[in-house]
């Protein structure tokens, strides 16, 4: 079982509580979903949490599936507006991620290490300061390769509306990392 119609099949099944309908559809999404959820909440437990988040909406809204679009772009659309909605109030620490078998011996000096974590985590926190509609506009454009089009359906708005919100994002981001470009740290 693959595809679009079968995709419809098991949200149809999983409206009427066949929680294995409702697993299937997980199986095959849940790739896409959780590197959207990481793409926008950049630490490992919140992106996990907002995932799993995005997938307990889709399971309690699943009656509300009409079957006018692919149920992807309906998931897309909930996570979405769960991105939107996610308060990343507190700050999770960044968890390290593992190594592949055989990289050890190949690991960078110290020091190059370090200054490349520390200007991901300067990036991550002038992402981070964004407004939200802005962030995951940007997030959207920029990570996810999606056309300003498919971020105006997704996010609900105009296209003119994306192309201020990519601009408002971009500038947004420069001026917060300006002063770290001024002193050479970026």
């Amino acid at each position: 079982m693959s595809g679009v119609d079968d995709d419809r099949e098991l949200i149809a099944r999983a409206a009427q509580g066949d929680g294995r309908a409702f697993s299937e559809l997980v199986r095959r999404h849940q790739g896409w979903v959780r590197q959207l959820a990481f793409r926008y909440a950049r630490q490992g437990q919140d992106a996990e949490e907002l995932a799993q988040e995005i997938f307990l909406r889709a399971w309690r809204h699943a009656r509300s599936f009409r079957g006018e679009a692919a149920f992807a772009t309906w998931l897309y659309r909930l996570a979405v507006n769960a991105c939107l909605n996610f308060r990343a109030g507190r700050r999770a620490r960044p968890e390290p991620l593992p190594l592949p078998d055989g990289l050890e011996s190949e690991q960078p000096a110290a020091g190059v290490e370090l200054a490349a974590s520390e200007r991901e985590a300067r990036l991550r926190e002038a992402l981070a300061s964004l407004p939200a509609r802005q962030r995951l506009a940007l997030v959207l454009a920029s990570f996810e390769d999606k056309s300003y089009e498919e971020i105006a359906a997704a996010m609900g708005t105009s296209l003119s509306s994306v192309e201020s919100l990519l601009f408002r994002a971009r500038r947004g981001l420069a001026a917060a990392l300006r002063p770290f470009r001024e002193k050479g740290e970026i």
